[in-house]
């Protein structure tokens, strides 16, 4: 089974090298028929040229940098990735290494079963370790609650945005063109999208480290983008309800 990790880069120059060897060393050892697809998120800094340069410098031929010159968002980064993967699995992971490689573990274990199309970490999962602030918890409870308010999720659910997911190719293959979410709802729509359709989730234990970036947190701004979008989402699934209710009336 071939993996595909598109891991969206934005200003980690700092960072990427530490995910880069991380994962590529696991996965070389539990599942090596893998590739690993950074998207430089727009050419700021020099994470471009730093990936490129180690790549080469240490023959690493399953992993590839793509990118583009202007910032766009986590999700258009997410899914100019997965229009470029070639694995069985495709899925995202956070360019940092705030999230421990155990969570990567439990989820191809769950991908492998016939019966699972997507795994789906969660912060609020029983076997969870995962050390949240008061505003933290108040911030990740009051997202799941719009979510489920306002699209369909699949029920199973417990949380949207943690930095790391996996589907079933065939999965990918049916929702990447209903995707249109650039920034940091993309876990909402991909979520909303395969709630829709009806396939079967894993949802599995979250581990963060301890020592984790300062970008982990969400910060204001991008929460409120997220609901905004949510809200964007929303509305267009009501758009599309509408319409088609009016087109069987009139028919």
């Amino acid at each position: 089974m071939k993996i595909s990790l598109v891991i969206p880069t934005y200003k980690k120059q700092r960072e990427v090298l530490d995910q880069l060897e991380k994962l590529y060393g696991y996965l070389s050892r539990v599942n090596p028929d893998f590739e690993l697809i950074f998207v430089v998120d727009g050419y700021i800094d020099n994470t471009k040229d730093i990936l490129e340069k180690y790549i080469k410098e240490n023959g690493l031929t399953k992993a590839l940098v793509l990118g583009y010159r202007e910032n766009k968002g986590k999700g258009y980064a997410i899914r100019y990735g997965m229009k470029r993967a070639t694995g069985d699995v495709v899925g995202f992971v956070d360019a940092d290494t705030d999230i421990q490689i155990r969570t990567l573990g439990y989820a191809l274990n769950e991908i492998k079963k016939d019966t699972v199309m997507a795994v789906i970490p969660s912060k609020l999962h029983k076997d969870s370790n995962v050390e949240m602030t008061l505003n933290r918890k108040i911030v990740s409870y009051g997202l799941i609650a719009i979510n489920r308010l306002l699209l369909r999720l699949p029920r199973n659910i417990t949380d949207v945005g943690c930095g790391l997911k996996l589907f079933k190719k065939e999965l990918i293959e049916r929702i990447l063109p209903n995707l249109k979410v650039n920034r940091f709802a993309i876990d909402s729509e991909i979520l909303n999208e395969i709630g829709k359709v009806g396939y079967n989730i894993s949802v599995i234990p979250f581990f963060l480290n301890k020592n984790r970036s300062a970008s982990t947190s969400a910060n204001i701004k991008e929460v409120s983008t997220m609901i905004k979008d949510i809200l964007m989402i929303s509305m267009k699934e009501s758009r599309v309800f509408n319409s088609l209710i009016l087109k069987e009336y009139k028919g």
